[in-house]
Parts: C-alpha cells; structure tokens; sequence
C-alpha cells in the first residue's frame, strides 16, 4: 500500500505540474474504437491516462505528451478533462523561405470531454462532446483565441475479427485525429466523416479508412509552424490558397479553404492491458500531403482504485 501510495503521489504531482513545465497534452478521444473492445461499457471510477503522440509531414511536425484525469460515473457516462502541451517543429525549408516561421513548443487550450458508451450486439455507439477554453498561445497555433466544441458519434458492428465502422460529428473547429495532427489550427463550422473497417485478431490491429471535412461558412486557418512576430497577429485578407500557412500566421476565407478529403491506416499493438502502441498513415487528397503518425500510450487507471484482495 505503501508503494501504490507512493506512485498514486507521483502521477498526480505530474499531471499537474507536468503541463506548466514539459512539452505535454492527451490529444481528444472524440470517437474511439470498436465497442466489442470493453463490451461492458466504461469502468465506474477515476480514470488516468498518459500519452505521447504525433505526426510528421513535409509542412512540419506537431507531437504532444501528457496526462488526462477524469470519472466514469457509470457503464454509460464519464468525463475527463486536461491541459495539452506542444511541440511543432517547422521544416528548414520553410524556415528559409519565410524568415517569421519558427518552431513552437508551450501550453494549449484547457479541455474537458463528455463522453458515452453504449456498446450492443446490433450496433456499438459511443459519443463524445469536447469542449476547449482559449488558454493556449494563439501566436503558436495552440488556440484559435475563440471556445470552441465539437460533438463526434462512433458506430460500429462485429462480424468476427472484422469491424465495420463510421464516426460523425460536427463542430466549431477541425479537431486533430490519431491519423493527422495539421501544422494548422481552425476556427469555423465544419461536419467530419471517417468511415472503414477494422481487423482486430488479437494484440494487433489494422484499419483502413477514407475521411472528409465539410466546412460551410467562414474560416480562420492559424498555423503552428509559421508564428507571428511582436506585431499584432492578422488576416492580410481573404484567399483560397490551402498552404497559406506555411507562409502566414493567420488566414481568412470561405469553406474551401479547409475543405479535405482523404484516406489513412493504421496498426495498433497491445501487449498488455494498459499499454498501447500506434503507427498511422495520412493522405490529404487537397493539400497533397503524406502525414506519419505515431503513438504511445498508457492506462494508470489501477494507480486510483482500491486493491483486490
């Protein structure tokens, strides 16, 4: 007891003084896998988990590292909240092109995530409300300066191994997935679709899958691997170009300009329960980029519940 004691102080001093000094955040788990996965629905209690992931392109790289505390209240309904922390890396490329483009790492927005599980025989569902303040750095690209939320539903049904599977949402902004974390955040409202299938045999998995972003309205793009000087960060005006920001800080338009569409795989390893292992793949069919991504993950839930004897 003494030694879970001990371990239950040190995870929860670096979870809160972990964000304000390190590189950190738990990316949202808006839409997660196949329901069949934990077929009871959550485990009532606290939760904890950590995390380190990423994705490198071409346009740069953004990776987080952190923590999220939250409370399952029931099989049904839980809640979970964190405050991330970036690394983006900007290619040297674009750093010789554009003097003002520089590498960023600091603290991002605030979230909290509602979310619901009800998994079925007939048909898995599972949903998820995220919800963000706007606490982080907009000059980095670790906010849009505005609250944002986003509302995503998971389905899917097992035939054996094989999980067919559809996630669907809406909101405010375009949410970073496991397949792509962008070198840009937005601001404007947008539908996103993912759908595929996943084959799940055992400690591994792969899936393949085809996605789309249907924005409407108007739209601020704000890069995070082109950051802005002393000089108040602006629009210099609307434009349709879709790499604007490799070479402005923030940029302006309509729906075209974060409209996206593509396709992505992935393989996931678990050795044990609590410890996850992730490779993926992108492609952005418009912005005619390949994204690598990456992740590591791990479940301290059992450091907060009581020992079975």
């Amino acid at each position: 007891m003494n030694f879970r004691s001990c371990c239950l102080g040190i995870v929860l001093a670096f979870c809160v003084i972990w964000p304000s000094a390190t590189p950190a955040q738990l990316p949202t788990p808006a839409a997660t896998g196949p329901a069949k996965d934990n077929p009871g629905g959550f485990t009532p209690g606290i939760t904890l988990g950590a995390k380190f992931e990423g994705s490198y392109s071409s346009d740069g790289g953004v990776y987080d590292l952190g923590s999220a505390l939250g409370y399952n209240f029931s099989r049904h309904f839980g809640v979970d909240a964190g405050v991330p922390f970036y690394f983006v890396s900007t290619p040297t490329s674009t750093k010789n092109n554009n003097p003002g483009a520089a590498s960023g790492i600091g603290v991002g927005s605030f979230f909290t995530d509602l979310r619901w599980n009800y998994p079925n025989k007939s048909l898995n569902y599972s949903s998820a409300v995220h919800l963000t303040a706007p606490t982080g750095d907009k000059k980095k690209g670790f906010s849009v300066g505005h609250a944002t939320w986003n509302e995503t539903n998971h389905f899917d049904h097992a035939f054996g191994d094989f999980s067919p599977f559809l996630d669907a949402g809406v909101g405010n902004t375009i949410m970073d997935t496991k397949f792509f974390h962008r070198p840009f955040v937005t601001y404007g409202y947008n539908t996103q679709f993912n759908g595929g299938v996943e084959y799940d045999p055992g400690k591994f998995s792969f899936s393949v899958a085809a996605y789309d972003v249907a924005p409407w309205g108007n739209q601020t793009v704000i890069s995070r691997v082109f950051r802005c000087g002393s000089a108040k960060c602006s629009s210099g005006g609307a434009t349709r170009n879709r790499k604007s920001f490799t070479t402005s800080n923030v940029s302006t338009g309509g729906a075209d300009l974060v409209r996206d569409n593509g396709y992505n795989a992935g393989i996931d390893y678990k050795p044990v329960g609590y410890l996850d292992f992730e490779f993926d793949y992108s492609r952005s069919v418009p912005l005619q980029l390949n994204s690598y991504s990456f992740g590591i993950g791990v479940d301290l839930s059992w450091l907060l519940r009581p020992r079975v004897h």
